[in-house]
């Protein structure tokens, strides 16, 4: 049994972090003695002749996607160019948009062949087995299907009770080079579930309202293996709410503590489940930012969407995390049930304020009542209208739902004062960056790379443009080659493509080696990563 998973591509914009949930299925399918490889389209071009190609190399059995609402429509592309290629691949999709979608998944679709309904590791590998063994998919709990045009649901599968039974993720198996080129933080968790009752998430429905808590030595363990075999990196705890139970949280810290781990991470945590002492370990312990889920400030909307939050629990927090040297970013939503041009209004000023006082970032989004959600279930009863059932469209970052008192064009225009004052900073930012000043050059130079590596990496240009046809470049003149082949193409100043082009080299995720007749530059896989880790010292304590 050959299974092939596929991380689904999506915009730069949108923060491409390697796929934890594929790492995790590929970990539990080696364990069970099941071949696995991931085709990672997240840090790399996507086009189906790309695909097919893979097919026809790699031959799988069994191919399993994983998406969220916004690329659930590539995914379902990307499954029918599968099924395209060869009737026989068994096609399967998972993640929480098609589990609460089921029937809009299987029934237009008959090129999936099943849905993996939330926790997906224990569920793909029994289904995995039954398709190797030719058995009933009746006998695979947590999964569905289409037959003969209707939909079929196996028995609902318990949540995994004891996360430590779980492999470490195997993100061997993912291109992590590229992901250390573009300096995306690699994820982590220290448990699942969510015990609280927002009506725009379904994180509570998704991994169950019981939270279940991973052992902190295998946290950190992961943590160390990470730093180990990728090199320094930032970590992001993608815990739903990494501060809910304060004597786990610090049993993290203490373990990082207690093992001299040098490294930054940041955290999602909530206002009402953070005090002084917390936030101070957690400094010392590496944590550089937290991010809180503010949504509004308008406590009528806070109580409507069941937040059980207040204003003043949100200055506190944010005061006593400033105070604890921890960044703060604040999280709003735009376009809640009751939003009004003045309550959107009061929450950019609450925002503003808590910037100026405490220097928290801050950012806005706009509502997407995304399925499995009660607004997307109950939208009527909220006074919500949606607008749009194209998921592409629910990024977050336009209207696909409108309010009985803020109409799609209210909400853009209000959000546009919003959009017009950030580019007023980085005008202002790149106005003293001009003028000498060091930190705001930083926040250019940052800016600049981000979007060279990211063309970079969706052009494949490294692959259209690193070969050598001499073998007898040294690695300098290769470089130089390199080098100017890429300014040319993307017209960019010389200088600059040679001071990044020199980063990648020296981080070790961009090498040269032997390629037919002559030498290629080559994005550097995993084992390469490791052997030039095991020189690098180790960085120096940011606490």
């Amino acid at each position: 049994m050959r299974v092939l998973l596929l991380s689904t591509p999506h915009p730069l914009e949108e923060s491409p972090l390697p796929p934890l949930s594929l790492s995790y299925l590929s970990a539990i399918l080696a364990r069970e003695g099941i071949e696995v490889k991931i085709a990672d389209f997240l840090v790399t071009r996507y086009h189906p002749e790309k695909l097919r190609r893979q097919l026809e190399e790699y031959r799988p059995h069994l191919v399993g996607a994983t998406c969220v609402t916004l690329n659930y429509p590539v995914a379902r592309r990307m499954l029918k160019a599968c099924k395209a290629f060869d009737p026989h691949i068994f096609t399967v999709i998972g993640g929480p948009h098609v589990t609460f979608a089921l029937e809009e998944t299987l029934l237009p679709s008959p090129w999936v062949d099943a849905v993996v309904i939330g926790e997906g590791e224990t569920t793909f590998v029994e289904l995995a087995r039954a398709l190797a063994g030719d058995q009933n998919l009746r006998g695979v709990p947590g999964i569905a299907y289409a037959e003969d045009g209707k939909l079929v649901r196996t028995p609902q599968r318990a949540h995994i009770e004891n996360l430590d039974e779980l492999p470490l993720p195997a993100r061997e198996y993912l291109p992590m080079a590229r992901y250390r080129a573009l300096g995306t933080p690699c994820t982590v968790i220290t448990s699942r579930g969510c015990p609280f009752n927002c009506v725009f998430c379904s994180g509570r429905r998704m991994f169950g309202p019981k939270v279940r808590f991973r052992n902190p030595g295998l946290v950190v363990d992961e943590i160390e293996k990470i730093q180990r075999d990728f090199g320094p990196g930032k970590i992001n705890i993608v815990d739903d709410t990494f501060t809910l139970n304060h004597q786990h949280a610090r049993a993290v810290c203490d373990e990082m503590l207690r093992r001299n781990l040098k490294v930054e991470w940041s955290v999602f945590a909530r206002v009402d489940r953070v005090n002084k002492d917390l936030l101070r370990i957690m400094r010392r312990a590496g944590c550089e930012w937290v991010l809180f889920g503010i949504e509004s400030a308008d406590e009528a909307i806070l109580k409507t969407i069941r937040k059980d939050i207040t204003a003043d629990e949100v200055r506190q927090a944010v005061k006593t995390a400033a105070e604890a040297g921890i960044k703060v970013f604040n999280s709003f939503i735009i376009g809640l049930p009751g939003e009004t041009r003045d309550t959107a209004l009061k929450s950019m000023a609450f925002a503003d304020e808590l910037h100026h006082i405490y220097g928290a970032k801050y950012g806005f989004h706009i509502l997407a009542p995304l399925p499995g959600t009660e607004l997307f279930e109950r939208a009527r009863d909220y006074g919500l209208r949606i607008l749009s059932r194209n998921w592409a469209r629910y990024n977050a970052n336009e209207p696909v739902s409108e309010t009985t008192t803020m109409s799609k064009n209210m909400i853009r225009e209000t959000l546009s004062s919003y959009d017009r004052a950030i580019e007023g900073a980085w005008d202002d930012i790149r106005r003293r960056a001009k003028e000498g000043d060091p930190q705001c050059a930083d926040l250019v130079e940052g800016q600049e790379r981000e979007r060279f590596l990211w063309t970079l990496l969706q052009s494949d240009l490294i692959e259209k443009l690193g070969g050598m046809r001499s073998r007898t470049l040294n690695p300098g003149e290769a470089e130089a080659e390199l080098v100017r082949r890429i300014s040319r193409q993307l017209d960019v100043d010389i200088e600059a493509v040679r001071k990044r082009t020199s980063e990648l080299v020296a981080k070790g995720v961009l090498r040269l080696e032997g390629a037919g007749n002559g030498l290629g530059w080559q994005w550097s896989d995993t084992e390469e990563l490791k052997l030039s880790n095991e020189t690098r010292p180790a960085p120096p304590c940011q606490a």
